[in-house]
């Protein structure tokens, strides 16, 4: 179980965004950047401008680009912590809304049809997921009828599957 004394050591976490809570004038703790933490018994308050890869911990905020630089207000309990072992296969990636992916924790989620990756092999699709969504350069090889069903597939594949980007388009090639 996390709580205010090892919480910040190799965890991931989806916080709630919320509003500042009241009560709280100061803050328990503010790190060498700035964010502030207010603990209480169920879970810690963040006051923070930058999210996703924080030290050494993987805590998002829900809904929320993690590259933005506006300060949020997010809340996550205790039990929402979970271990992040960048080497092991903890990670998946999700759809979060329409034409917006982001990562989460195996434990955090029951998914399936989805593949679990160490976090930098996550970030790694995500990347090709978000390059895939922008520009269609990397199809001008392919032949297709419907770019956005071939779009869809490639995603899919890469959510789904372990196979790289590389194999997804080498199995497409080898269907026509």
């Amino acid at each position: 179980m996390y709580t205010r004394f090892n919480f910040h050591k190799n965890t991931f976490a989806v916080f709630k965004k919320t509003e500042q809570p009241v009560g709280f004038i100061k803050p328990h703790y503010i790190s060498k950047h700035g964010s502030q933490y207010f603990f209480t018994n169920n879970g810690v308050y963040r006051y923070s401008n930058h999210w996703g890869r924080v030290g050494n911990c993987r805590w998002r905020l829900e809904n929320i680009d993690h590259k933005q630089q506006t300060n949020y207000w997010g809340f996550c309990m205790w039990q929402q912590f979970y271990n992040n072992e960048e080497g092991l296969p903890l990670y998946f990636i999700e759809k979060v809304s329409e034409n917006n992916y982001s990562y989460n924790h195996k434990k955090n989620s029951s998914q399936v049809n989805v593949a679990y990756r160490s976090a930098s092999e996550t970030a790694k699709v995500l990347k090709k997921i978000h390059e895939i969504q922008e520009s269609d350069a990397w199809a001008k090889h392919l032949t297709y009828d419907d770019y956005d069903v071939v779009k869809k597939h490639f995603i899919d594949q890469l959510i789904e599957t372990n196979k790289n980007f590389v194999k997804v388009k080498q199995e497409y090639l080898s269907r026509i």
